[in-house]
């Protein structure tokens, strides 16, 4: 699957590692890249403007995909605008660091209906548009905490594990109709919700490298994943040599 020429939706692209690989996609050529955000407008098309500097027709689209028709509806905000939908990054994710113990019951939930359901929702969604156009490639941004968890992120590991599983299990479905599906798991990467766990010096210096990923390398690493056509069932770790 070429990037150039595709139409990519990213979802939580408003920034982090979600804008750098909207940007990215677009560097590389894609014709469209949809923009999804819940909260911050402003922050999605200032994503948007770099999109459409870096090459790509951006399309900003208010989704929550951790509701089911929201989901769809992003789905077929793409489909309309370009009549396809060539890739599909699901990004969009929470962090709220906390001990088991101290939790309410709906902490865990929204965790999962965000990373998990999330994804699932949205990949539900676009694979029969997929299918129609003879393939695609589903890419879900997992985390090293979903192979490693790590105290006060139970819940956060937990719906990164489920992600994987689903991953390997579903790109065995539909590898018949040309449709790539993978994971990439990011040990810690630099960005602002990454950072509102607190200070970053503990997690530098269990890395190897001594410092965090930025987002442009994660992204790069996604998108030539999506170029390879051998990636899937894979789970492809970026981690400065923490795992």
């Amino acid at each position: 699957m070429r990037v150039q020429g595709s139409v990519v939706l990213v979802t939580g692209s408003s920034r982090g590692i979600g804008r750098a690989v909207a940007v990215e996609a677009a560097r590389r050529g894609a014709k469209g890249v949809v923009v999804n955000y819940v909260s911050r407008r402003d922050a999605a098309e200032e994503t948007a403007r770099l999109v459409k500097e870096a090459g790509a027709v951006p399309l900003v689209v208010r989704a929550d995909v951790s509701v089911y028709e929201e989901a769809r509806k992003l789905v077929e905000a793409a489909i309309e605008k370009w009549g396809r939908l060539d890739v599909v990054v699901n990004n969009a994710g929470i962090l709220e660091p906390k001990l088991f113990e101290d939790m309410k019951p709906r902490d865990w939930q929204r965790m999962i209906e965000v990373h998990f359901y999330g994804a699932l929702n949205v990949a539900h969604a676009a694979i029969p548009y997929m299918k129609r156009n003879g393939g695609g490639v589903i890419v879900n941004i997992a985390s090293v905490l979903g192979l490693r968890p790590e105290p006060e992120a139970s819940h956060y590991s937990a719906a990164k594990a489920a992600l994987i599983a689903w991953t390997i299990a579903v790109a065995k479905e539909l590898a018949d109709y040309n449709i790539r599906v993978f994971a990439v798991a990011p040990g810690g990467v630099d960005t602002d919700m990454t950072r509102a766990w607190g200070d970053m010096d503990w997690v530098e210096e269990q890395i190897p490298l001594r410092r965090l990923a930025k987002p442009e390398e994660v992204a790069k690493i996604v998108l030539d994943a999506v170029e390879n056509p051998y990636v899937s069932g894979d789970v492809l770790t970026i981690s400065g040599g923490l795992l």
